[in-house]
């Protein structure tokens, strides 16, 4: 009879433990202005201004068939898990395949990156960040404040990244695509897989 008496209160103190948990997280985020409502429905917003402004396949339209990719959003890597989608070159030779930009917008970003290699990004009027990385070379005239239209090359292919500036040949070719955007005061990433499946042709 102790232990069952012992066990019903452990089990009582354990939810209300719980209860107090919950209640305080939800009020930190009413606190901060939020709620879980709030969140799904901003996260909802962006997927909507995502298919909108997605007009091209980031691969111009003749190489199509020359690449694969796969859902691998959330895999593991050495640096973290992944949080892009990779389009390779299924012929594995920098510099081949032109890239183009699958939404209209500005370049905000451009350079080299230590995993990313050559990258670009480019934010689009809504304020979600379109991420181009491990390029083999940029198009011609492309700098930080040009404005581009969805279709318009940005570069090529290539493998660079995972180094110092100008390093190469530490992984196969291919194009990390990847969307980040801003709600709530934070930044997110967004699966890209699926919205270019609905693209790609």
């Amino acid at each position: 009879m102790r232990v069952q008496t012992k066990y019903i209160f452990t089990v009582f103190v354990f939810l209300i433990a719980a209860a107090a948990c919950i209640a305080g997280i939800s009020s930190f985020l009413l606190w901060k202005g939020e709620s879980n409502d709030d969140i799904s429905k901003d996260m909802k917003h962006q997927s909507v201004a995502v298919r909108d402004e997605l007009k091209y396949f980031p691969i111009a339209k003749q190489y199509i068939d020359q690449i694969i990719y796969e859902d691998t959003y959330g895999a593991g890597r050495a640096s973290g898990s992944h949080v892009g989608c990779d389009l390779m070159d299924l012929k594995n030779e920098a510099g081949r395949i032109p890239i183009v930009s699958a939404t209209d917008g500005c370049v905000t970003n451009l350079g080299w990156l230590y995993l990313g290699g050559y990258r670009i990004g480019i934010t689009s009027k809504s304020g979600i960040y379109y991420y181009y990385a491990h390029l083999d070379s940029y198009a011609e005239n492309m700098c930080v404040g040009k404005d581009v239209k969805a279709g318009e090359l940005l570069g090529f292919m290539g493998n660079t990244g995972e180094g110092e500036e100008g390093t190469k040949d530490q992984f196969d070719v291919h194009l990390h695509f990847g969307i980040y955007i801003k709600g709530n005061g934070s930044e997110e990433t967004v699966n890209p897989y699926p919205y270019l499946k609905e693209i790609e042709h």
